[in-house]
């Protein structure tokens, strides 16, 4: 069982649009209304890095950087950061499968960048300056519990304080034919190794065998479903309602189970 806290979270998706403006939403004590996902720009990313960035980048990065200034005692440049997501930027890959299948094939050298799975950590790397590592995770529909596992582990073995992001955008045609995801979502949560202050949850993390996942919360369009990182709201759910309960997840044919403790 490995113990460590939260001190902030960060949250975009369709109806949710930041953690002070969802609060209330996921605690059950506001009605929930479908919203496009708005254009995010992140703050933390430079003009010309805001630019080359792909709409994933921009989605995870604004979520981690909400996390982050909800921690005003923890400077970015000391917190370890992994990020998971079940397939990177799809439509990227989509826009170099187009060029290569021109009579004359042709790939951007930015756009071959911003394709492999750890682009977004370079962005944040280039935004924060840390020199922390920071890990990319993908385990399918698991990569949400598969990249808290980790993180918690570089919490608890290293004591380091870790920014956790978990994301995933939607499929375009035609590949959403055989991957469809239909939301866009992203989920930050900064894990700290010690209570502080600010901390808002105790979570006490552990893994049991089976498999099991908790449901997403009733009110959300069954469309969100189809995104793995959404399968981080139950959690934060959990946390805006300020509620103690345990919460288990699918984790590569076991279960990751999280009790949550409001501090």
């Amino acid at each position: 069982m490995i113990t460590l806290y939260l001190d902030s979270v960060g949250v975009f998706a369709p109806g949710l649009a930041g953690w002070p403006a969802s609060r209330n939403i996921l605690a059950g004590n506001a009605a929930y209304t479908w919203q496009d996902t708005p254009p995010v720009a992140p703050p933390i990313l430079a003009p010309a890095e805001r630019r080359r960035a792909i709409p994933l980048a921009r989605l995870t990065l604004s979520t981690a950087y909400e996390a982050l200034q909800g921690a005003t005692h923890k400077d970015g440049q000391q917190i370890a950061s992994v990020f998971a997501s079940s397939d990177g930027d799809s439509q990227t890959v989509i826009q170099i499968l187009d060029g290569l299948s021109e009579p004359e094939p042709d790939v951007s050298p930015i756009r071959f960048a911003n394709s492999v799975h750890n682009a977004t950590a370079g962005y944040w790397g280039i935004a924060t300056s840390t020199m922390l590592g920071s890990n990319c995770i993908s385990a399918f529909d698991d990569s949400f519990a598969a990249g808290l596992l980790e993180a918690a582990a570089q919490v608890a073995d290293e004591g380091l304080d870790v920014l956790y992001t978990a994301s995933d955008a939607r499929f375009l045609e035609p590949m959403s034919e055989l991957r469809p995801i239909a939301v866009d979502c992203a989920v930050s949560l900064l894990l700290a190794h010690e209570r502080s202050p600010e901390s808002i949850a105790r979570l006490e993390i552990g893994l049991t065998p089976h498999s099991a996942t908790a449901p997403l919360p009733a009110w959300l369009p069954a469309v969100f479903a189809s995104c793995p990182a959404a399968r981080a709201l139950p959690l934060v759910a959990s946390v805006a309602a300020a509620r103690e309960e345990t919460l288990a997840f699918d984790y590569l044919g076991r279960t990751l189970s999280i009790k949550v403790t409001p501090c």
